[in-house]
């Protein structure tokens, strides 16, 4: 073989080992966005799948384990609730009432285990959308 032909086939290895890691790691970390109603029925059907989801804290269901920085909590749609764990800092505004959105995988006996927690904050966007109008108020005078 020249070294044209060992090039090209090194590059043809290369380039189809990236494009399957990348396939691989999109399939783990892209999931479903589910309701919490449709994720405790797909409880069993989805263990291991990557999902996501919002609802608020349910009241009074937040556990906290220092020595092992894990948090406990529920998640409710107001109907329905989910017990979630988390290993990882309590995130900012988590107590506030804002709509909570988790992203993790169920995991058998341990239940829905979160990868991410996000807080929404409303109060955020709305100041943001309060100032634009003025903004292009004052480009068209």
């Amino acid at each position: 073989m020249n070294k044209k032909v060992k090039l090209a086939v090194a590059v043809v290895v290369i380039i189809g080992a990236l494009g399957l890691l990348i396939a691989s790691g999109l399939n783990n970390n892209t999931g479903s966005y589910l309701t919490i109603q449709e994720a405790l029925a797909e409880q069993n059907s989805s263990a291991g799948k990557y999902i996501q989801m919002e609802g608020k804290l349910a009241k009074g269901s937040t556990t906290w384990d220092a020595n092992s920085v894990t948090l406990g909590f529920g998640l409710t749609d107001g109907k329905n609730k989910i017990n979630i764990t988390y290993n990882g800092v309590k995130p900012d505004n988590f107590d506030s009432g804002y709509p909570i959105i988790v992203e993790g995988r169920f995991n058998g006996a341990s239940g829905f285990v979160a990868e991410n927690i996000k807080v929404k904050c409303p109060s955020k966007y709305e100041a943001e959308a309060k100032k634009q109008p003025k903004a292009s108020a004052s480009k068209q005078q």
